[in-house]
């Protein structure tokens, strides 16, 4: 039994798709396959998939990754590729499938494009986005299940380079990305939505990458 990485892509219609959606996706294209997927045992067999950093509901995802367990260790990985993009959606595509080396423990960072679209502008948009980053403090509540954290966003943001053309400003960012601290990148949108006195027109976020915490490749 052979632990494998299978890293793919979410785009366009398919960032709609929930995290819960995406694993019944998953589960389902495998159903349709002849790879040698291991199960779960017990009173309720399911397929053993886990995904690292799993991608906010409305973001999309350039390498994105989950894990299974196959039975028979010669099982030609590219046909794990073949068969799952034979049996998946569009918008969804296995870009490689591999032997896992990194721990999920191990991610730290995430990159992130975010494209703002507003009739303002380009050269309005930077100018709000520098106003915030010109704030001595960037506060926020942060709210998950169980408690509401205040921090401040200022420290966290990693600007990589921007361009702004038209009616929308690239912004190329790193943030932190791992299980101590996981920056949603809407936390960030929301604190410029209140530097500018109102939302863009339009938001594309793309993940672009997830890195380790010596900013290397998740793999």
């Amino acid at each position: 039994m052979k632990l494998i990485r299978v890293f793919f892509e979410k785009r366009d219609r398919a960032k709609y798709i929930s995290h819960l959606d995406l694993t019944r996706c998953m589960t389902r294209a495998f159903a349709r396959t002849a790879i040698p997927v291991w199960f779960t045992e017990g009173f309720n067999p399911h397929i053993y998939m886990t995904f690292a950093l799993p991608i906010p509901l409305g973001f999309e995802g350039a390498r994105e990754s989950f894990d299974f367990k196959l039975q028979e260790d010669d099982f030609p990985l590219e046909q794990v590729k073949e068969q799952l993009n034979a049996a998946l959606p569009p918008d969804i595509r296995v870009l490689e499938a591999a032997p896992a080396v990194n721990k999920p423990e191990a991610i730290a960072w995430a990159d992130y494009r975010v494209q703002i679209f507003d009739p303002a502008g380009a050269a309005a948009l930077e100018r709000d986005w520098e106003d915030l980053l010109a704030q001595p403090a960037i506060p926020v509540e942060k709210k998950t299940k169980h408690r509401v954290q205040q921090l401040d966003l200022r420290p966290m943001i990693a600007e990589r380079s921007r361009q702004g053309e038209g009616d929308c400003l690239t912004l190329e960012l790193r943030l932190p990305g791992g299980a101590a601290m996981n920056l949603n990148p809407n936390l960030l949108l929301e604190a410029l939505w209140r530097q500018r006195g109102g939302e863009a027109e339009y938001v594309r976020v793309l993940r672009t990458a997830i890195l380790t915490a010596e900013r290397e490749p998740f793999a």
